[in-house]
């Protein structure tokens, strides 16, 4: 269904790394968290990390209200037959700190010799610390930041090259670029549907996307409008 659509054909240029993103300024705006289960019926959820069972993980999803704004229209851009699914949006810190230990000590097992200085840095590619200062908040942690892929009008998720959270190389957003394959499509489509947002893409996840929090603060060298926001309680 995809291949239809001229973005899928349209490559994903080199993207902008994030290094720094703890320095970008923020300007905070004043403004609520949102369900994702009421943006939109082209955009439905599967809170993985709730379904993991972590600590601190919701039954549902949640965003600020601008970025579902945005995230309603990008749904609406989609071929007929497509739809957005949601895996995670805003973030608990005990989520957060969840995912960084659990991380590493997978990285732990990989690299026997480091310390845990060193594992801390090698994690910082995939998992944000969850010991944020006041002045740099982990990016889902903002109500900023969604993990999101494609899905069929069945609400089955298409093939766009790995897994959710897979940490490994060809999760990088346009580590396909090189390969004809209809996962290379697919991620070229839902990069450009979130780019033509304002939405900017984390380089090494393909199903991470920002807007207003300071990773996309630091790509789009403007000021973060998302500070740190306590979620909803359920």
């Amino acid at each position: 269904m995809s291949a239809s659509d001229p973005r899928s054909s349209r490559p994903i240029p080199r993207l902008a790394r994030t290094a720094g993103w703890q320095d970008v300024p923020i300007d905070p705006i004043d403004e609520p968290l949102v369900p994702v289960a009421h943006i939109g019926e082209r955009i439905i959820e599967d809170p993985q990390y709730f379904a993991w069972g972590l600590p601190g993980a919701l039954p549902g999803c949640w965003l600020r209200q601008g970025v579902a704004e945005r995230l309603s229209r990008v749904a609406q851009s989609l071929p007929d037959g497509l739809m957005l699914l949601v895996w995670d949006g805003w973030r608990s810190i005990e989520t957060q700190s969840a995912l960084f230990e659990a991380y590493i000590g997978d990285l732990a097992g990989q690299y026997p010799t480091f310390t845990r200085a060193q594992l801390e840095d090698a994690a910082r590619t995939y998992v944000t610390p969850p010991r944020p200062p006041h002045h740099a908040p982990p990016p889902h942690f903002t109500g900023a930041a969604v993990d999101l892929t494609l899905a069929d009008a069945d609400g089955v998720p298409l093939d766009l090259g790995t897994s959710f959270d897979a940490f490994v190389p060809e999760a990088g957003a346009a580590a396909l670029e090189d390969i004809d394959m209809p996962a290379r499509a697919n991620r070229r489509l839902l990069f450009w549907a979130m780019h033509d947002e304002g939405f900017t893409a984390y380089v090494e996840e393909w199903w991470h996307f920002d807007h207003g929090d300071q990773f996309w603060g630091v790509v789009s060298g403007q000021s973060a409008r998302y500070a740190g926001i306590t979620g909803p309680t359920a």
